[in-house]
């Protein structure tokens, strides 16, 4: 589109080689029109090397007029320049100019071709190819605006001319001006249908504007000026430039599209091996966009391994499928060495690397960076900036998006109540602003105030335009689910899964329902060898199995468990286990459970549990639960035939992610007629969270009164206990929602028992935990203790373990 025309040389050139008898039938002319004629017949060498002889032997001017015109049909530009280096310009004729000025330019010597047809001009202000010329050559020297004056001149003179056409066009496409070249191309066409050349450019030109249905508009007019080829490359415009307006304007409907039409031309056994490439290229791209993040990586992988290096467009798309597949430290290589590439792009208005590289530090728990990258990322934006048309200024959005990121960064960093406050602050300056809402509610689930964050959702979705109102519709529903409203719930995001629109949203709210529903089995093994103060004094060891079905639509589900019981009791192996069924009925804000299962070994009878559990709002929970013949009967007691039925009540209150605790009553009803009589409360502080750090402490108090009843096991008639535990975490990231955590814990305390003096109790332990969302997460940890039996004190090694596998 932006080679030089050549249509303004050769009218001279004709003339000149028809130079007639007028002047004069000498033996020169006889000689030199000979050799012309040569030329016309082909023997265009041997007519330049005759006329070279014979103008060195007569230096006459129309045998060098003839030369240089043969010389520049022959394309040999600067062997022409060269035939008369002695000569001025006024000792050219018009028709030398004109060649010599073309030749000068094919050479690359514009000063001199301008000059040239400058002299045209000055010779004879109405000569056009003198006024044609110079609007060529100041297009190549890049001065358009006199381009533009001496193609005026040239209009003037001439007329609408083709040769003035393609001038125009040549400027518009150096000047990057499509409509005036679009102008230029359709006024050429529409003189001459025929001219494949100028029909090919402006089918180039209308799909480099994006006018695809103009493009094939011409190509259907004209099928026998396009190939196939071209119409697998029409079909490949079309396919990306749906895809990259779909991206633009959040439309994934318009980018599937696109993707559809790559896939046209990729099935096509006809495509070249160059668009094959290309397309596929894209085809990376628009499935990144879409969230088929695993399909887009196969293949960013299959184009490297056969290509090499892929463009950074690409390396850019790949980078996002990475992170949505979860492999953040993959994605945060490319996104670094992007950005080392094209600095310019990390700050960039309309798509920034730096948002990219931000989510895939966060993913990574590699806040610290993370931080980093958000201070130097807000050094380089100011609050407002000039818009496109460089006359107004607006808002940046960069700068507003640098403070949100900032607020989403201090929750998860662990200081959500910090986060909170410094929204709360810019909804007092923009109210009306719908996202502040929507990361409020995004930060209050995450915080377990799932009703709270609903009403934060429910703010946001008035203030949203109506096709954008999903991200809060979603946070609504996970929300819902989350506090146990799944009737009617589940149906709706089975709905939005099938009809939303890919997004960050759905993925997560599909993740998180199918990790909601899916059924799991967890156990927990616990062994110890001491006296104990509590009623399962005898056991040495105790391990529980619980297989959790899936939940259904209503977010109930059936359960199995097995428990098992061990102890030793004046040289007795004393073993207990039981076999329970039952079911969870999800009756949102209640919940009921009823079991029922039966005893073996030192326990053959059956036994039965109910539990009602009530969820006020976000903060408070009531509890009521009976056990016939509960599990917790000691050994010892079973040893001695003894029975047990235990009723208890309890209020837990949960005021946010960093204190909870509860109050309870219980009574165990035993067979021997002793009723054990006993209250208790906790509460658990999460005093610091930062980072990889956390320090929580837990206070918990309990006391128990039992009626007068001589007993194998232990039986006091008042006893109390007062303790306090703080445990160290240090988290470890592993991978996306994978960490090895090492707790230390140190506690201490004092118990009181009726009859005996009061005594200090202490423990210390250590522990190690491994969270690997979302299929498993397994602990392990040793205790040691110091706890008192009948006034004495014990030391005792406590050994624990457990797991929770969840079927996906």
């Amino acid at each position: 589109m932006q080679s030089r025309p050549s249509s303004l040389l050769p009218i001279c050139l004709l003339a000149c080689l028809t130079t007639s008898a007028a002047y004069g039938q000498t033996t020169t002319d006889a000689q030199r029109e000979a050799l012309v004629i040569q030329a016309r017949q082909g023997a265009l060498e041997t007519s330049i090397n005759g006329l070279k002889t014979l103008y060195h032997q007569t230096r006459d001017n129309r045998v060098r007029e003839d030369l240089v015109a043969l010389l520049v049909r022959a394309s040999r530009n600067q062997e022409a320049l060269a035939v008369c280096t002695w000569c001025q310009i006024e000792d050219y004729s018009d028709s030398e100019l004109t060649n010599l000025a073309g030749a000068a330019r094919s050479a690359g010597d514009f000063n001199t071709s301008l000059e040239m047809f400058r002299a045209l001009t000055y010779r004879d202000p109405s000569n056009a190819q003198g006024w044609l010329g110079q609007a060529l050559v100041h297009t190549d020297m890049g001065s358009y605006t006199l381009a533009q004056i001496a193609l005026e001149q040239y209009n003037q003179v001439a007329g609408t001319t083709t040769a003035g056409l393609e001038a125009k066009g040549y400027l518009a496409a150096r000047t990057t001006n499509a409509i005036q070249e679009l102008d230029a191309r359709q006024s050429l066409v529409a003189q001459d249908p025929s001219n494949t050349g100028e029909l090919q450019a402006l089918y180039r030109l209308a799909v480099g504007l994006g006018a695809s249905t103009a493009a094939r508009r011409i190509m259907q007019s004209n099928p026998d000026v396009f190939s196939e080829s071209d119409r697998l490359w029409l079909t490949y415009y079309e396919g990306v430039t749906d895809i990259r307006l779909g991206i633009h304007t959040d439309e994934p409907s318009r980018t599937a599209n696109g993707l559809e039409q790559l896939n046209v031309v990729l099935r096509d056994p006809q495509t070249p091996q160059e668009l094959m490439t290309v397309a596929e290229y894209d085809k990376v791209v628009a499935l990144a966009e879409l969230r088929r993040f695993s399909e887009a990586e196969a293949l960013a992988v299959r184009l490297e391994n056969q290509h090499g290096q892929l463009p950074s467009y690409v390396i850019r798309a790949r980078a996002h499928a990475l992170n949505g597949m979860g492999r953040p430290h993959e994605a945060i290589a490319l996104y670094e060495s992007l950005i080392r590439q094209y600095p310019e792009q990390a700050t960039n208005p309309d798509d920034p690397l730096n948002e990219g590289l931000f989510y895939s530090y966060a993913d990574a728990q590699r806040f610290r960076d993370a931080d980093k990258l958000l201070q130097a990322w807000r050094a380089k934006e100011p609050e407002q900036r000039l818009d496109f048309t460089r006359t107004l200024r607006i808002e940046n959005p960069n700068y507003q998006k640098v403070l949100l990121l900032e607020v989403l960064l201090e929750a998860w960093r662990g200081r959500p109540e910090d986060a909170i406050e410094q929204l709360s602050t810019y909804q007092a300056q923009a109210p009306g602003e719908p996202y502040l809402w929507i990361v409020q509610g995004d930060i209050e689930r995450d915080r377990g105030l799932p009703r709270k964050a609903e009403e934060s959702f429910l703010q946001a979705i008035p203030l949203l335009p109506p096709d954008r109102q999903e991200v809060a519709e979603h946070g609504i529903l996970l929300s819902r689910l989350q506090r146990g409203q799944w009737r009617g719930t589940t149906n709706e995001v089975v709905r939005e899964l099938v009809e939303a629109r890919p997004s960050a949203s759905r993925d997560d709210m599909a993740r998180e329902w199918q990790e909601m529903r899916a059924p799991q089995l967890s156990s927990r093994f616990e062994r110890s060898k001491g006296q104990g103060s509590g009623t399962q004094a005898s056991r040495e060891w105790r391990y529980e199995v619980l297989l959790e079905g899936p939940r259904n639509s209503s977010g109930s589900r059936p359960f199995a468990q097995r428990i098992g019981q061990f102890g030793e009791f004046e040289d007795d192996n004393l073993y207990a286990s039981y076999n329970i069924a039952g079911y969870e009925w999800n009756l949102y804000p209640a919940t009921v459970t009823l079991a029922a299962g039966h005893g073996s070994q030192l326990n053959e009878d059956f036994l039965a549990l109910a539990e009602l559990k009530y969820a006020h709002n976000d903060h408070a929970t009531t509890t009521l639960g009976v056990e016939m013949n509960t599990t917790d009967t000691p050994l010892r007691a079973l040893q001695d035939g003894v029975n047990a039925d235990r009723y208890r009540a309890e209020f837990a209150y949960r005021r946010d992610e960093r204190g909870a605790g509860a109050i309870g009553l219980m009574a165990t009803d035993f067979d021997d007629s002793n009723l054990r009589q006993s209250i208790y409360g906790y509460w658990n502080q999460s005093f610091y969270h930062f980072d990889r750090w956390q320090v929580i402490g837990g206070l918990q108090a309990s006391a128990s009164r039992n009626d007068d009843v001589e007993a194998s096991y232990f039986n006091p008639k008042q006893d109390a206990s007062l303790a306090g535990v703080l445990s160290i975490d240090y988290e470890i990231p592993l991978d996306y929602r994978q960490s090895f955590i090492q707790s230390f814990s140190l506690g201490s305390g004092r118990y009181w028992q009726e009859d005996f003096d009061s005594e200090n109790t202490w423990s210390i332990g250590y522990q190690h935990r491994w969270e690997l969302a979302p299929t498993v997460n397994f602990e392990y940890g040793i205790t040691r203790e110091r706890a008192v039996y009948d006034g004495v004190p014990e030391y005792d090694n406590v050994i624990s373990a457990g797991f929770v596998w969840r079927f996906l």
